[in-house]
C-alpha cells in the first residue's frame, strides 16, 4: 500500500522481532537506495500476549510505536536501535504486574515519510523579528551543509550576496571536517574546534518559553584566531545554522539603555559599556549559564 509522501510496508505473523527486523533492515536500505534522499521512519507494532489464570488463559493484544529515524545515504537505519526499543516497550508492559508473556508479533507496520525540511534537509528562512536586525547572514543552501556555510560566511565575508552558496564555493573544503557527519550536529562540534585549531564556534537559538534565547553550545576555547556565533533556527522539520555577524544588535534591544549595548558570548547578558563587558567576561568564560536568557 503506497501513495506519493507516505510508504507503508505490512508484515504478519512472526513469533519472533529478530526475524522481522532483518527485513526491515532489508527493506530499508533497499528503499532509500532507490529513493536517494532522506526519509523518517517509525514502526508500529501488535503482539499478541497471554497469560494463565486460575479460569483459564487470558490473551490480549498490545499496541506499540517506536521513536521515528532520520534515515538517508548518510544515516543509515539503525535495526539494533529499533529492536531495543520495542523489547523495552513489551518489557514496560509487563512491568505493571500483568503478567502476560509474548506471544508473536501479530502485525507490522513500517511507516515512511518523506523528510521535507525546506528544500534539502538545511534552509529555513529567517524569521521576520530577526530579519529587521540586520544581524544574521542566513546562507540559502540547499543541502545539508549549512554549519560549513555559515562558518564560511565569518571567515570570508564577501562583499556583494553573502546569502549566496555560490560566494563560498571556492573555500568549501578548506576547514577539516574528518569524520564529521553532515548536517553537523551540536555534539560533533568540538571535534570540529579539535580539527581547526584556529576557530570557536558558540552556538545560541531561540527559547519559545522565555522568548529569549538559550545558548546550545559554548566553545571551551576563549583565545582563537576565529570566534564564530551562530543561531540554530529550527521548525518542525529541521533545524538550520546562520552566522551572527552582529551579536549585539541581535540580543541589545533586551535591555532599556538606548544607546549601543555589549553583549557577552558566553552567557548573552547585555552591558552598557565594552569596558563593563570586558570585565565581566573575565569571570563569565569560567562561569557560563546554558539558561535561557529573557527577551524583554
Amino acid at each position: 500500500m503506497l501513495d506519493q509522501s507516505t510508504r507503508y510496508l505490512y508484515l504478519y505473523a512472526f513469533d519472533t522481532c529478530s526475524c522481522l527486523l532483518r527485513l526491515t533492515a532489508v527493506y530499508m536500505f533497499l528503499y532509500v537506495c532507490l529513493c536517494f534522499s532522506s526519509r523518517r521512519v517509525f514502526a508500529r507494532t501488535t503482539a499478541h500476549f497471554s497469560r494463565v489464570t486460575e479460569d483459564g488463559v487470558q490473551h490480549t493484544d498490545g499496541h506499540f510505536t517506536s521513536h521515528p529515524q532520520q534515515v538517508s545515504r548518510g544515516h543509515d537505519f539503525n535495526c539494533e536501535h529499533l529492536q531495543r526499543e520495542l523489547e523495552l516497550a513489551v518489557e514496560n508492559f509487563n512491568t505493571r504486574g500483568s503478567g502476560f508473556a509474548l506471544d508473536a508479533v501479530a502485525s507490522f507496520l513500517l511507516v515512511i515519510t518523506q523528510f521535507r525540511p525546506l528544500a534539502g534537509l538545511s534552509y529555513i528562512p529567517t524569521p521576520p523579528s530577526i530579519i529587521k536586525k540586520q544581524a544574521v547572514i542566513n546562507v540559502k543552501n540547499h543541502d545539508q551543509r549549512c554549519f560549513e556555510y555559515a562558518i564560511l560566511s565569518c571567515l570570508h565575508p564577501p562583499k556583494n550576496n553573502p546569502t549566496l552558496v555560490y560566494s563560498y564555493n571556492k573555500y568549501l573544503n578548506t576547514l577539516n571536517f574528518d569524520g564529521i557527519d553532515f548536517p553537523v550536529a551540536l555534539k560533533d562540534i568540538p571535534k570540529f574546534e579539535n580539527q581547526n585549531p584556529d576557530i570557536s564556534v558558540n552556538v545560541i537559538s531561540q527559547d519559545e518559553e522565555s522568548k529569549g534565547y538559550s545558548i546550545d553550545y559554548l566553545s571551551p576555547e576563549h583565545h582563537r584566531l576565529h570566534h564564530v556565533n551562530l543561531l540554530l533556527l529550527h521548525d518542525e522539520n529541521t533545524q538550520h545554522y546562520v552566522w551572527i555577524k552582529n551579536f549585539s544588535r541581535l540580543l541589545g534591544e533586551r535591555t532599556k539603555h538606548k544607546e549601543a549595548s555589549y553583549v557577552c558570548n558566553s552567557c548573552l547578558n547585555v552591558f552598557s559599556s565594552q569596558r563593563v563587558l570586558e570585565s565581566h567576561s573575565q569571570l563569565s568564560s569560567t562561569f557560563a549559564s546554558a539558561s535561557p536568557i529573557p527577551g524583554r
